[in-house]
């Protein structure tokens, strides 16, 4: 009777630590599954501020914007910040030019994690996920807009038309921001490239009389497709022209090739490639990549 009265104490004792240990592994595991901020970034373009958060996966999140002071909030249940991220610095030079001043994280028990941007404008938010692609792995990307009202825009006097006008030309360097285009050996960036020779483009047609000419960007940030050709009507451009560096296999290759647009949209499978591969650039939120391995030749010039 006495051994079984131990056996018995001995087998309750075991269970219950058992039951224990699988209680705290499935609690970890919970929070190792958890979603997580890897890392934090903020750029300033022309026409919005865009704050993308570096993710292990894809997660849940809420937007709202409070005012006096201004403030826009960002809940993410369930998701845990970095150590890199918190220790992340973002100076001065990070929030120059755009509508936030500071960041700000918050955490409660339940492992719900609040982001608060204080902001020098009102916005209005837009935000979207992407899928890892190249380089970046998944991302949360948040878009601030200025929040113009009809009374901050100034009423124009009306124009008078003149008989004679400059041409205008729009000139649009290539990708821009997050996204680099093709890389090239010695890690130069298309984007670089690519905007370097739309100023001096630029340069060239504005000091010849009767002509000017307009950048779609004269930085390094990304411009959706949309906006720069939106910007291209709103000057009245005549003329649109698109820069970009070709990639090849070896570095002999030299040369140009131009693409003038077809009203039936492309025309050959090579200018449907192309097309197709720079179209993926704003899908992707400004990321852009070459692979030229499942091409042949052709297509890769």
């Amino acid at each position: 009777m006495t051994v079984k009265l131990r056996l018995s104490a001995f087998g309750s004792w075991g269970l219950r630590r058992f039951c224990g240990l699988m209680v705290a592994w499935f609690l970890a595991s919970a929070a190792l599954a958890s979603p997580t901020i890897n890392s934090i970034r903020l750029h300033a373009s022309p026409e919005k501020t865009r704050l993308v958060f570096d993710v292990s996966e894809p997660l849940d999140h809420t937007l709202f914007v409070l005012e006096n002071p201004l403030r826009l909030v960002i809940d993410l249940p369930e998701t845990t910040l970095a150590k890199t991220a918190r220790r992340q610095p973002l100076g001065s030079k990070d929030y120059k030019g755009t509508a936030v001043t500071d960041i700000r994280f918050s955490s409660d028990k339940q492992a719900d994690l609040r982001v608060v941007l204080d902001l020098s404008e009102s916005v209005k938010p837009r935000s979207f996920l992407l899928k890892p692609i190249a380089q970046y792995d998944d991302r949360l990307v948040i878009d601030l807009f200025p929040a113009f009202t009809d009374q901050s825009i100034p009423a124009t006097e009306p124009k008078i038309e003149q008989p004679l006008r400059d041409i205008i030309v729009a000139i649009d360097p290539g990708h821009g921001g997050d996204d680099p285009g093709a890389i090239g050996p010695g890690n130069t960036y298309e984007k670089t490239v690519v905007l370097a020779i739309a100023k001096r483009l630029a340069d060239r047609f504005n000091a010849e009389p009767g002509f000017k000419a307009v950048l779609t960007r004269g930085g390094d940030y990304y411009v959706a497709h949309r906006a720069r050709t939106q910007l291209a009507r709103d000057n009245q451009a005549d003329v649109f022209i698109s820069i970009h560096a070709d990639a090849w296999k070896t570095a002999s290759a030299s040369g140009a090739s131009v693409f003038a647009i077809s009203q039936r949209g492309a025309t050959s499978e090579t200018a449907r490639w192309i097309a197709e591969k720079e179209n993926r650039a704003d899908l992707i939120g400004g990321v852009g990549s070459v692979s030229l391995d499942d091409k042949d030749d052709v297509l890769a010039g």
